[in-house]
């Protein structure tokens, strides 16, 4: 008989995604006017994890097996900017309360201004768009070392961060300061990462994703998913992902509120991540 790859735990983690995804837009098709199609992603991501399953496990297979809820994090995004966009509901002024009561005042917007040294805001903003890299490198490197178990685990690890924060977005869209306050202007504002940076924002940032900050959470997972193999690139992940973090705020593209909540979901899927991967690779193989 042909071996088949089956069943994974990174597959059931988006089942499990796509499940609750699908039932808030049956809940909600009354006020969403592009449920059919945003079901009918749904339906196609069901259809390629099923034909995924039932392949023969060629190298292509078993980079597409892992990596797919990677590839696919972008359409999923935007599906879930259409989603809080198609409801107009978001929940920022309370996060503007939280924000006050924390920081004092509204850090993504004042930060900036009382710290708009060049050098700062070019790291900063330069770090906050390196976040494809420093997604997208660990995936890379995983694979081209040809390590199945860790390559899977990476995987597991980046799709944990994001389909967490995606899951969140469904039932507490945060829009974030940009639209609340307007884009940063100013002298921080205009060195070429950050000029870079917001031109990117105009034509690629959903609505609602902001709390908490997947930026933070994906990232940070990807730092960590390298650790074991390549302690030099983590620790240069590591680097940019913290700067990355600092940037979201600096450059007013997300609350205070929201990068910390980024950062300790993170640190908390990073503790939780090896064992509900076992979990759920335990229950894959017994399905």
């Amino acid at each position: 008989m042909t071996a088949r790859r089956g069943i994974t735990a990174t597959d059931r983690l988006m089942l499990g995604y796509l499940a609750l995804n699908t039932a808030v837009l049956l809940a909600r098709a009354g006020r969403i006017e592009s449920w059919p199609w945003l079901l009918a992603g749904n339906a196609l991501t069901v259809a390629l994890i099923t034909m995924l399953g039932r392949a023969t496990p060629t190298r292509f297979v078993t980079f597409m097996g892992a990596a797919y809820p990677v590839i696919l994090t972008l359409g999923f995004y935007t599906q879930i900017g259409v989603i809080n966009g198609e409801l107009g509901l978001v929940y920022d002024q309370a996060v503007h309360r939280w924000e006050t009561a924390l920081f004092g005042s509204q850090v993504s917007v004042t930060w900036h201004r009382t710290m708009p040294g060049a050098l700062l805001s070019w790291v900063l903003h330069f770090c906050y768009g390196s976040y494809y890299w420093i997604v997208g490198v660990p995936l890379l490197f995983l694979a081209l070392r040809r390590r199945g178990e860790a390559f899977d685990r990476g995987c597991f690890l980046i799709t944990l961060g994001f389909y967490v924060c995606y899951a969140i977005y469904l039932f507490y869209p945060v829009a974030g300061p940009r639209y609340f306050f307007g884009v940063a202007t100013g002298p921080a504002a205009e060195v070429l990462p950050a000029r870079i940076v917001h031109g990117l924002l105009e034509g690629g940032s959903a609505w609602g994703t902001a709390f908490p900050s997947s930026h933070i959470a994906a990232s940070w997972c990807s730092a960590a998913a390298v650790w074991r193999e390549a302690r030099r690139l983590s620790v240069v992940l590591w680097v940019m992902a913290v700067g990355l973090a600092l940037g979201t705020v600096y450059g007013q593209f997300h609350y205070g509120v929201d990068a910390l909540a980024g950062a300790a979901l993170a640190v908390a899927l990073l503790a939780a991540g090896d064992p509900l991967r076992r979990r759920l690779g335990v229950a894959a193989a017994a399905a």
